[in-house]
């Protein structure tokens, strides 16, 4: 079996990864990244819902690598549910880039601060380039490094709606770049922003950002499709990453630090493979996801809020946090996104029966495209842990390689149930003051399982945790969680950008203990 050593091995490429990965190499370490995915560049990417949505593009064909996920004590299925994405850069590739900081209350329970976070909020910000104006109520010592995204025009009617209401509507803060930043072009209002690639790196994922800027150092060396399949561990510390190369060949890679970032689901099923940092018997325990609610408001074909000349701006761009009388959360408005079969899906969906077709769909797709213009508004709160959300090993089911795939349960609190309904409430209020003709629902789904964490929780205590405030495993030495994995709450908001400020946190005090020899 080839071997080969080097000071940091990465596992995944995504959010935490990618920024991980990044401040090591910074720091002047050997960093080897294993991304179990291919390495798409920018003219790789194009609009095709068909291709690039509905294959497997992003995420494995769940007929040879699925997850076995079931809802609400159901029973498990082959899916494509859970996974976030399997390329270079992860799923900052495809995200929408909402990048909001948590505030300090949702750190509550957490072995770190707000404080301890805010200076790699900054850096994360300033280093990819995050376009917004501040968020009302949100500690900040410095302007966002970009202004605003084009708002459509029609963002004034949410900004007056929310007025009326005593509420303040903001723009939403974006890692797209609405200027050229540090080489990169800004954003050209394609539209085509969540599930696609951009083609003109506007969007500040890792691929087009972090692991760019590592490459640069010399320090990097990037391996994509290699499927990492256990932590090896050697004499009381974590020693090595064993790995599947691109012609299924088994690797060792041997690390002073073995960081791994692949998801919260992805995260927890290795290091239940590897039988590693469980001594707790936590390790994908405390899955959580953010709760969700979508709905939408047709508005008059002839309103002055829409225009021809306006229609080349696809972002409405406006968010409200901390809602009085509703549950903590934020509720986001937004033009429809343009994939066709996505919508013409929606329209035909029916709460209580089987989907329209025919004469109704018919009448139903000649009111979105034709008819009337459209808002969407979609809300996240927190997702509470519970007992019946978690990530184990499937006892039958192997993937492509032959090994054992996520189990994944899936289940809703009912207070972050309840918490969601009271944001829907809201948004359909503001909805209503800005003129609304009708008002819907956008689907019964109410988890969003792209934004998930918790599986590997950091703590003080190692009985009650995985990883301590530094993120490194209670159990084997060398051994870090750089993702979501360990956080302790979802919190109020979208939070990759918490994850890519944690992963620096982390990587800040990896390159610490390095210099120090404690490594």
């Amino acid at each position: 079996m080839a071997t080969e050593a080097f000071d940091a091995c990465v596992v995944g490429s995504g959010a935490g990864g990618g920024a991980a990965a990044w401040s090591l190499a910074r720091a002047g370490l050997r960093v080897l990244v294993l991304e179990r995915g291919p390495h798409y560049v920018a003219k790789d990417f194009f609009h095709d819902e068909l291709a690039v949505c509905r294959r497997d593009f992003f995420v494995p064909d769940p007929s040879r690598d699925p997850h076995m996920v079931s809802r609400e004590g159901g029973g498990a299925e082959r899916s494509a549910d859970g996974w976030i994405a399997c390329c270079v850069g992860g799923g900052t590739v495809h995200m929408s880039g909402y990048f909001f900081r948590m505030h300090r209350e949702d750190f509550r329970g957490w072995p770190i601060s707000f404080d301890d976070l805010e200076p790699f909020y900054e850096e994360v910000e300033r280093e990819i380039g995050v376009s917004g104006a501040g968020v009302p109520g949100e500690p900040r010592r410095k302007a966002h490094p970009l202004p605003p995204l084009l708002a459509h025009p029609a963002a004034r009617l949410i900004e007056e709606a929310c007025a009326k209401m005593g509420l303040r509507a903001f723009p939403i803060p974006r890692a797209i770049v609405s200027g050229d930043y540090r080489g990169r072009q800004a954003c050209t209002y394609c539209g085509f922003c969540g599930s696609y690639g951009c083609e003109v790196d506007a969007k500040s994922s890792t691929l087009a950002t972090f692991l760019a800027a590592a490459q640069r150092t010399g320090g990097l060396t990037l391996r994509a499709g290699c499927r990492a399949t256990r932590i090896v561990p050697e004499r009381g510390r974590a020693g090595a990453v064993l790995y599947l190369d691109g012609r299924g060949r088994e690797r060792r890679a041997r690390a002073r630090a073995i960081v791994v970032a692949c998801s919260a689901i992805e995260t927890a099923r290795l290091l239940l493979a590897s039988a590693v940092a469980n001594s707790s018997g936590l390790v994908g325990k405390g899955l959580m996801f953010a709760a969700l609610g979508a709905g939408y408001g047709r508005f008059p074909r002839d309103s002055p809020a829409w225009s021809r000349a306006a229609d080349r701006l696809p972002f409405i761009d406006r968010a409200l946090q901390d809602l009085p009388g509703a549950a903590r959360g934020t509720i986001l408005f937004q033009r429809p996104h343009p994939n066709p079969i996505f919508q013409a899906e929606k329209l035909a969906w029916n709460r209580s029966g089987p989907p329209a077709f025919g004469a109704d769909l018919k009448r139903r797709l000649r009111e979105f495209f034709l008819e009337t213009h459209t808002v969407e508004w979609e809300s996240f709160s927190e997702f509470l842990p519970h007992d019946g959300c978690d990530v184990s090993l499937d006892p039958s089911v192997k993937d492509a390689a032959g090994h054992p795939v996520a189990r994944v349960r899936i289940g809703l609190h009912p207070a972050s149930l309840a918490g969601s309904d009271q944001l829907a409430a809201r948004a359909r209020e503001v909805l209503s003051a800005a003129g609304a003709l009708r008002q819907g629902e956008s689907g019964d789904e109410r988890v969003y399982t792209v934004l998930q964490s918790g599986t590997a929780r950091m703590g003080a205590d190692a009985s009650t945790s995985v990883v301590d405030a530094a993120c490194q495993s209670h159990d084997l030495k060398g051994l870090f969680v750089a993702d979501s994995s360990s956080f302790c709450s979802s919190g109020s908001a979208p939070f990759t950008l918490t994850i890519m400020a944690n992963a620096m946190r982390v990587a800040a005090g990896i390159a610490g203990r390095m210099r120090r020899r404690e490594l």
